[in-house]
C-alpha cells in the first residue's frame, strides 16, 4: 500500500518535478562546479578528491530529492548525483578554465556553465523516473552523462579526427614541399571567405640557424587551382610598406617576386592541380625555386599532426 505521503509525490506534475530537480541540480552542482574549476591543471590521479567530489554530488542529490519530494527520490538522489558530476567533469574538459596574461586562470568565467551541466543532469534524471517509466527516457538519463565524459576522456583524439576530416573535405589538394634541410614547424588551414575566395592550407617551415649560416623561414600556401594562376597572383601585390615589388617570369609559368632591400622572396607557380606559392626569408631565390619541384603527397593525418 503506497501512504498519503509517498502518493503526493507520485502525483506531482512534470513542472513541477522538473522546477525542484533543477534547484537540486544548482545546490548540487554549485560546490562540485567550483572544485572542478579551481583544480584544473593540478594532478589529480592517485588522489581521493574525485571520488568525495563524486560521493559528495550523491549525498547532496538524494537529500535535496527526499526534501523537495521528488517521485522515487532514492534513485533520482543517486543517478541524479552522478549525471551531475559526470556532465560538470566532462564540460571541464570541454570547456577548460581560460587564463588571462594579467590575472591568471579565470575559473570564474566557466563555473557557470558547468553548474549549468549540474541542472541539467539532475533535471533529465528526475523527469527521466517519473511515472509511467519509459525505458528509451532511464537510458537517456543514464547515456548522456556516462557519453559526454566518455567523450571528454578522449578529447584529443576527437579533435585529432576532426582535424583530419576537416583537411579531407576542405577541397584543398592535400600537397606539401619536402624542402632539404627545413622542417615542418606549423600548419593551418584557412576556409573560403570575403578575403580569401577559396579555401587553402598554409604551411610554415624553419631551418635553425648555425655557426655558418643564419636562420631561415620558408611559408608555403596552397591553393586549388580554381584560386588564379601564377602570373595574377605575383602581380596582385605591388608594394610592401612602401616598398615597390616587382614580378618576372620563370620558365614553366613560374613568377617570382622581389623587393628593394627585402630579404623575402615569393614565388608563384602550380603543382598538379594547386595553386602554390612559397614565400621565403634568408634563402636564396634560386634555391626556393628549386623547392618547387619537391612537392609531393601529403596525408591529411601527417598535415593534422602538426597542427
Amino acid at each position: 500500500m503506497v501512504s498519503g505521503n509517498n502518493r503526493d509525490m507520485q502525483d506531482l506534475p512534470a513542472k513541477a518535478v522538473l522546477g525542484r530537480a533543477a534547484l537540486i541540480g544548482l545546490v548540487t552542482g554549485i560546490p562540485t562546479a567550483i572544485i572542478w574549476a579551481d583544480m584544473q591543471g593540478e594532478e589529480l590521479d592517485g588522489t581521493v578528491l574525485p571520488a568525495a567530489m563524486f560521493l559528495l554530488a550523491i549525498i547532496l542529490g538524494t537529500v535535496g530529492a527526499r526534501l523537495a519530494g521528488l517521485p522515487r527520490w532514492g534513485v533520482v538522489g543517486l543517478v541524479g548525483g552522478s549525471a551531475t558530476w559526470l556532465l560538470i567533469g566532462a564540460l571541464a574538459v570541454l570547456v577548460p578554465v581560460p587564463e588571462s596574461e594579467l590575472f591568471g586562470p579565470l575559473p570564474a568565467l566557466v563555473a557557470p556553465v558547468y553548474v549549468v551541466g549540474g541542472v541539467v543532469g539532475f533535471a533529465l534524471s528526475a523527469w527521466s523516473f517519473m511515472l509511467p517509466l519509459r525505458w528509451w527516457a532511464v537510458a537517456l538519463a543514464v547515456v548522456v552523462p556516462l557519453g559526454s565524459w566518455g567523450a571528454a576522456q578522449y578529447k584529443p583524439q576527437i579533435l585529432a579526427w576532426l582535424e583530419v576530416r576537416s583537411f579531407e573535405r576542405s577541397g584543398v589538394p592535400l600537397i606539401a614541399p619536402a624542402i632539404q634541410g627545413y622542417r615542418l614547424v606549423h600548419v593551418d588551414l584557412n576556409a573560403a571567405g570575403q578575403r580569401e575566395p577559396e579555401p587553402s592550407t598554409w604551411l610554415e617551415y624553419w631551418r635553425d640557424a648555425t655557426p655558418n649560416r643564419g636562420f631561415s623561414e620558408i611559408q608555403v600556401t596552397v591553393w586549388p587551382a580554381a584560386a588564379g594562376n601564377p602570373r595574377d597572383s605575383c602581380l596582385a601585390v605591388t608594394e610592401n610598406f612602401g616598398v615597390p615589388l616587382r614580378c618576372k617570369s620563370l620558365p614553366g609559368d613560374r613568377w617570382v617576386r622581389t623587393g628593394a632591400g627585402s630579404s623575402w622572396v615569393t614565388v608563384f607557380a602550380r603543382s598538379g592541380d594547386a595553386l602554390v606559392m612559397l614565400n621565403g626569408s634568408g634563402i636564396a631565390e634560386a634555391d626556393l625555386v628549386a623547392a618547387l619541384s619537391t612537392f609531393r603527397p601529403i596525408s591529411a593525418e601527417e598535415l593534422a599532426m602538426v597542427m
